[in-house]
């Protein structure tokens, strides 16, 4: 099973909205790196458990990020915050205000 890095974040967001058997599991796969064998032995279920396990969370993660879309959101903002912050390094007050002047009219809008 290839894994899919951006996974761990989607977790990370939307992780409580999980079980926590999910959640554990979600979390030793891609955060912690284990096998499916290792977890499987760590929780006392199957290999093929534990992969059921994960393809389903995945599933209710995506679905999660699709009908809310707070983790793309939380990257735009991160990417904005940025973005002003080299503004300003770079002493391009303008450019920062800007930017910061349109990310506050996206959070209010």
């Amino acid at each position: 099973m290839k894994k899919d890095l951006s996974i761990s974040g989607l977790n990370d967001v939307y992780g409580v909205l999980l079980t926590p058997h999910q959640r554990e599991i979600i979390r030793n796969y891609y955060d912690y790196d284990l096998s499916l064998a290792e977890i499987a032995e760590n929780t006392g279920v199957s290999r093929q458990a534990v992969r059921d396990v994960i393809v389903k969370a995945v599933e209710q993660l995506k679905f999660y990020e699709d009908k809310l879309g707070v983790a793309a959101k939380t990257r735009t903002f991160e990417e904005s915050v940025l973005e002003a912050i080299l503004s300003l390094e770079k002493g391009d007050y303008d450019g920062a205000l800007s930017i910061l002047k349109r990310l506050k009219q996206k959070l209010e809008g």
